[in-house]
């Protein structure tokens, strides 16, 4: 069979910190290291370095193509600015797929504007990974579902909602959870060795949560954890500049919890690698964290061989269940504490299961079977 040219569609800074870059440019690798020719469609916006391969740190085996849109984020009219981008770089990657020259198109995107006009207007195969779940304009979404070929579900909860409320057949849904670099959090290093090298003292008990401190996360639960365990020492790496600031004046006064703000992407596996827990604190307060979300973080803490404590949740129980994390009760600051002092003392023994694990869902696994979907 001819090879197949995949448009991945992708409407974000990139190369970006954040975790959807990451997804972008490892999912691009993944699928063309399974022999697809692969054409990534992003938006020019202003400040934005573009050498994503040595950003990334992977193989230049695909291509990267700025786009024009819109950019109003800078501006008075930045409420409007998503929108207004979104629309001006759909059109543009729809004119750009119908003018290249290429055979086999297949498009791939996590956006509905593009997938609804692509589907509706072209006779290329459209796959939709669904990563949130759509509350509000359901006429739209039902409307647009219906030129979609393939969706890819990033949990079963999503799949089977999308049968259950869209009415969505079988075999236009494909299950397949998130992924993870494995190598990359694979480090020839001790822990103490990693400690010395961040200056956090080897002698004491450390925690660590690796994230944003958006309210869905639970951050605010394990803070307050932290301040029922004033002898274990509580490092936060990541947050905006804003979350940052106003965490550490409304902590001040709590000289175990450290918050140490946003550190690139390349040195998580290191502070991952100094903790003698990692944890997951999501709300089960909203639905984006109960059911929506398939947790990169939680693939990237599953690799770095340590114990880890998560909340009890459906979203957190597709990826790993009581054999692989300790789970605990969600938005409950008392019951995470006396899980964190259980694993402390215990030494936790689930770090090879988790490992063993993960190793289903790299990338390069994950692009295998998604092709397979639709090839």
């Amino acid at each position: 069979m001819e090879k197949i040219t995949l448009y991945s569609i992708f409407h974000g800074r990139f190369p970006s910190e954040k975790a959807h870059g990451i997804f972008a440019a490892k999912g691009a690798e993944a699928f063309a290291n399974e022999g697809a020719v692969v054409k990534l469609l992003v938006p020019n916006r202003r400040g934005v370095q573009k050498n994503a391969f040595s950003f990334y740190k992977i193989k230049e085996n695909f291509s990267v193509h700025y786009l024009f849109t819109v950019d109003l984020f800078n501006s008075f009219l930045k409420k409007f600015a998503f929108r207004v981008s979104l629309l001006f770089f759909s059109v543009g990657s729809l004119l750009f797929v119908l003018f290249d020259r290429s055979k086999n198109k297949v498009i791939y995107t996590n956006e509905i504007i593009p997938a609804f006009l692509f589907g509706a207007l072209t006779p290329y195969k459209v796959v939709y990974e669904l990563h949130d779940f759509p509350e509000q304009n359901l006429f739209f979404y039902k409307t647009a579902f219906r030129y979609i070929d393939l969706f890819i579900a990033t949990n079963t909860w999503k799949g089977n909602q999308l049968r259950k409320e869209f009415n969505i057949s079988e075999e236009r849904v494909f299950v397949e959870l998130n992924a993870v670099e494995v190598s990359d959090f694979v480090l020839d290093v001790s822990k103490d060795d990693a400690r010395k090298e961040l200056g956090i003292s080897t002698k004491e008990k450390v925690v660590v949560y690796t994230g944003h401190f958006y309210s869905w996360k639970g951050t605010d639960t394990l803070l307050a954890a932290a301040k029922k365990s004033p002898d274990i020492d509580f490092y936060f790496i990541g947050g905006t500049k804003e979350d940052v600031i106003r965490i550490k004046k409304e902590y001040s006064a709590e000289k175990n919890i450290h918050i140490v703000g946003y550190k690139p992407h390349s040195e998580i596996p290191l502070w991952q690698k100094a903790a003698d827990i990692l944890v997951l604190p999501n709300t089960a307060k909203e639905k984006i964290s109960k059911y929506y979300t398939s947790p990169m973080k939680l693939f990237e803490y599953m690799a770095s061989k340590r114990p880890i404590i998560a909340s009890d949740l459906p979203s957190v129980r597709e990826i790993g269940g009581e054999s692989e994390l300790y789970l605990v009760e969600s938005d409950n600051p008392q019951k995470l504490a006396e899980e964190i002092y259980k694993v402390l003392e215990s030494g936790g023994d689930k770090v090879e299961k988790a490992f063993e694990k993960i190793q289903h869902h790299t990338w390069q696994k994950r692009a295998k079977r998604i092709l397979s979907a639709f090839i």
